[in-house]
């Protein structure tokens, strides 16, 4: 079975769903270009050149009041946290923001559930919390429960002795 790109399934629907109008980009680079990059090949180029290095943001969204920078997680809420607070230093030193006009910037992270810590911590970082449910996750976390089993581990040594016996990566 090939491998699933949940988390950015779970942005894209989050996105689609909360935002019908647009209005929003997906996996934004944040940080400045440094200068001796910037010197060299001008900020376009630079950018560029250095945007397999930059730390993206999974999505942002701007109105004329407001500009939210985006996170998104389906386990591990707690890195998400992490993740924007490291953001917020990042994005005043990002001066290629797509769409930034000098709007307030409003931090949020997206998970299918949280636990009241995971709230108030979030919270007490000035980051918004928004609890978005599709059916397809619960079937996700069954999948991620099964995996841990004796019957999941019994399986999955049968299926690479095969492979090694077909000669197959």
């Amino acid at each position: 079975m090939a491998r699933q790109e949940r988390e950015r399934r779970y942005i894209a629907e989050y996105m689609k769903s909360q935002f019908p109008e647009g209005n929003y980009i997906l996996n934004v680079p944040l940080g400045p270009i440094p200068d001796y990059l910037v010197d060299a090949h001008g900020y376009a180029k630079g950018s560029r050149y250095y945007r397999p290095t930059r730390p993206r943001v999974d999505a942002v969204q701007w109105n004329a009041d407001r500009y939210l920078v985006i996170e998104a997680k389906l386990r591990q809420a707690k890195t998400g946290i992490g993740d924007l607070s490291f953001y917020r230093s990042l994005v005043p030193q990002t001066i290629d923001m797509p769409y930034y006009n000098g709007q307030p910037v409003v931090y949020r992270l997206v998970v299918p559930w949280a636990i009241d810590w995971i709230i108030a911590a979030a919270h007490s970082q000035d980051i918004e919390v928004d609890i978005f449910w599709r059916e397809w996750i619960g079937d996700y976390v069954r999948e991620i429960q099964h995996y841990h089993t004796a019957e999941y581990r019994e399986q999955r040594a049968e299926k690479m002795r095969l492979r090694e016996q077909l000669g197959l990566d």
